[in-house]
């Protein structure tokens, strides 16, 4: 196993759910600051992803785009801003289904000469059901996917998936191997359909408009509240919100003004607390912060499922993809686009049977991450990088730095900004070795410019 020093508060913080005292399966609410860190770790995730379907499917008052493909033709670059932390690797098919006037139907082609995978998110965010390279061997086909109300089953030759709320994202990925293959991977897109039976009332839009950042503890509450309404029936870890309840959350209706002063009080605490924890300062091995056990897929873990959903939302389970981020140097300085580092990665590279690459972000004000501008547009390098000059034994020196650097290596240039920087690197369908923790990635190293 590789060296990662935890203090055993944080490991235990890290690895499992946030202690709760509960009497009769509630909280008390004389618990003190403790339950409402955890009714805000519980309650974020349906905020924020209220807000990025509001965002992406326009349908604050309106059905927008809900139930219907929207296609990302072009690789994610400097001007992405609906999704924090994006990558560069795939083009995207995104649709915001509306479940609770029965199944939607999702079309998928057989994909099996690249990297592919439809991953289907509920409303609390765990990822419920996929489709691409791993989880149907390639194979596509038809697709019902069904909220918790509805108990029928699907026709001879459709595969049934049932998720916990009614609100699900789905978001398939397509590999681009460069722009050359950009119109190939453009043709498997445009076969992602959504289909809604004929006949069905329009899908329903929201009434409260979520705010990029959480302030107002009235409209944070009512966001919450009516995401939970659009799923009535607390299937799987919606039956742990009654937990909350004396806390405003699954309670229709205006709250005391004492229970939205304190909420107002927290809300910039566990905003920063957040912020903070997705910097996973507590897992790092030689300035790599490696992910929890969970990511994606979080069980009762809401601390960790408050932090993707502020830092990375929709993100996959590790069976399909493994995030490793770097925030520090190995020896703890902040990294900086002030300095210039390299990164040597090893003769075979990152052992993965899908591929992997990482990505530059520019950390903003608010928490979110997004690509970083450069003139020679690349936003992220990896094993499928034309031009990369390797070393005599295989290995790759890959070179971080603000300005462009001259002589060979310049091809092995990954661009940075000029002040703070977050490296992420992704492994998709990862080997045994990185499931397991064993393969350590390998340290930046400060150096000269070039």
């Amino acid at each position: 196993m590789i060296d990662i020093k935890l203090a055993r508060r944080d490991l235990l913080r890290a690895t499992t759910a946030l202690p709760l005292v509960a009497i009769g399966g509630r909280l008390r609410a004389e618990d003190g600051d403790a339950d409402l860190r955890a009714a805000f770790y519980f309650a974020y995730p349906l905020y924020e992803f209220a807000r990025s379907e509001q965002t992406i499917a326009q349908c604050v008052g309106q059905s927008g785009l809900i139930n219907i493909v929207k296609q990302r033709v072009q690789l994610a670059d400097a001007s992405s801003r609906n999704v924090t932390a994006p990558n560069n690797d795939t083009i995207y098919s995104s649709a915001f289904l509306d479940l609770s006037a029965g199944p939607v139907e999702v079309q998928v082609p057989d994909v099996r000469d690249r990297y592919f995978s439809c991953a289907f998110m509920d409303a609390l965010t765990d990822n419920f059901a996929y489709i691409g390279t791993r989880a149907t061997n390639g194979r596509g086909g038809r697709f019902w996917i069904a909220g918790p109300q509805w108990a029928g089953r699907a026709p001879a030759g459709v595969t049934l998936f049932r998720s916990s709320s009614n609100d699900v994202w789905m978001l398939a990925r397509t590999l681009v191997d460069g722009p050359a293959d950009l119109e190939k991977a453009k043709a498997i897109q445009a076969q992602v359909k959504v289909i809604v039976p004929p006949g069905r009332s329009p899908a329903r839009g929201f009434t409260t408009k979520a705010t990029p950042v959480p302030q107002d503890p009235a409209l944070f509450l009512a966001v919450v509240n009516e995401m939970l309404r659009r799923s009535p029936g607390g299937k799987g870890q919606f039956a742990r919100a009654v937990r909350f309840r004396a806390l405003g959350i699954g309670i229709d209706g205006p709250q005391s003004a004492a229970l939205l002063k304190r909420w107002g009080d927290y809300l910039p605490t566990g905003v920063a607390d957040l912020r903070e924890g997705f910097l996973f300062r507590d897992l790092v091995s030689d300035g790599w912060s490696y992910q929890p056990r969970g990511v994606g897929e979080f069980g009762a873990d809401d601390h960790l499922r408050a932090m993707i959903a502020l830092g990375g939302i929709a993100a996959l389970g590790e069976r399909e993809a493994m995030y490793f981020h770097a925030n520090f140097e190995k020896g703890g300085a902040r990294l900086s686009g002030e300095h210039a580092y390299r990164w040597r990665v090893p003769p075979g590279g990152v052992p993965v049977r899908g591929f992997w690459s990482l990505t530059m972000y520019d950390p903003q004000a608010d928490g979110r991450y997004f690509l970083v501008d450069n003139p020679i547009h690349r936003y992220s390098i990896g094993d499928r990088t034309p031009g990369l000059v390797r070393n005599p034994d295989g290995s790759i020196d890959i070179l971080i730095q603000h300005d462009q650097p001259k002589g060979p290596l310049a091809a092995n240039w990954l661009p940075a900004p000029a002040g703070p920087m977050r490296l992420a690197l992704r492994a998709y369908l990862p080997e045994h070795a990185l499931i397991e923790r064993k393969w350590r990635v390998p340290p930046l190293e400060r150096v000269s410019a070039q």
